[in-house]
């Protein structure tokens, strides 16, 4: 009986120690589980806010290929003025045409619009019938053309969301304590510049590196009366215009093509395409056709640039 009983002591323990051990494993597959549900979850945040400050950073513009010739090395006294990320464009507005009830728009691939013009009136076929339009010049409305200026400043910052608790004098010198600690990112400020009505600042430190330490965090801390305060921190851009220009004339390569008012029931498309026939043939002083747009039921705006 004694056996018997050391028997089922034994079979008990062993019973138990596996449903303890069946235990910790579960435990510790949903432990892994949660920390697995975590990570995922940070990544998809991280990879989020990055796509976000890839889409604030991104300009589109196509760079056409450009040859770089190296001429020669300058030993400039100021190097000051290579530590900022410097970049311009050349911005040309478009020039608006309002294209009226029976009129058309014939754009050329190339300069055959004089050509066109001096031959008048035009008989185009369409619908069997042959529709005289005449074909003019056309004056342009003034455009504006100008260099846009971008500079980034590696050595500058702008400061924000600054609390208004203390007297103009006292936050500047706060400031400047605050963003002079290294274990913080910041650095030795060179300059402080506070505006009071609009609670925000603009600091340049001494060394370069420091910025773009200090940028990084988004927000720094900015102690008072020990309250912790977390201002925004942003680049500090320049913008400003070079060579703004003001211009006007005729296109090159456009027609404008008048009257078509009896087609008002046709569709615009076939007309465009019949206008394009006629036009593509040299004996009717034309050539290859770019773009051509009819208005006939309403009027159309058409844009023009440079």
């Amino acid at each position: 009986m004694a056996a018997d009983e050391d028997n089922k002591k034994q079979v008990l323990k062993a019973d138990w120690h596996d449903d303890e051990t069946k235990k910790d494993e579960q435990h510790q597959k949903l432990i892994g589980e949660i920390k697995e549900n975590v990570q995922k979850e940070e990544i998809q945040k991280l990879e989020a806010e990055l796509q976000e400050a890839t889409r604030l950073s991104q300009i589109k513009e196509d760079i056409p290929e450009t040859k770089l010739k190296f001429t020669s090395l300058e030993n400039p006294e100021n190097y000051s003025q290579f530590l900022n990320i410097c970049c311009s464009f050349q911005v040309s507005s478009q020039v608006p045409y309002e294209l009226q009830k029976g009129e058309v728009l014939i754009t050329f691939e190339e300069e055959v619009a004089q050509n066109v013009i001096r031959m008048g009136n035009h008989h185009v076929h369409i619908q069997d019938v042959f529709e005289e339009v005449a074909a003019k010049q056309f004056p342009l409305n003034p455009g504006v053309r100008f260099q846009v200026h971008v500079e980034v400043s590696k050595m500058k910052i702008n400061v924000t969301d600054i609390p208004d608790e203390l007297p103009e004098n006292q936050m500047r010198d706060k400031l400047e304590l605050s963003f002079s600690k290294s274990r913080n990112g910041g650095g030795e400020v060179e300059c402080m510049e506070y505006d009071k009505q609009a609670l925000t600042a603009a600091i340049t430190f001494v060394e370069t590196g420091v910025a773009d330490k200090v940028l990084k965090q988004k927000d720094y801390p900015l102690y008072i009366n020990q309250n912790c305060h977390r201002v925004v921190v942003s680049p500090h851009i320049e913008t400003y215009l070079k060579k703004f220009q003001v211009f006007s004339g005729i296109s090159k390569r456009t027609v404008l093509l008048t009257v078509m008012d009896d087609l008002e029931m046709m569709d615009e498309e076939i007309i465009e395409d019949l206008v394009s026939i006629h036009f593509q043939r040299e004996r009717n002083g034309g050539g290859e056709v770019d773009v051509v747009k009819c208005s006939l039921s309403q009027p159309y705006t058409a844009f023009f640039q440079e």
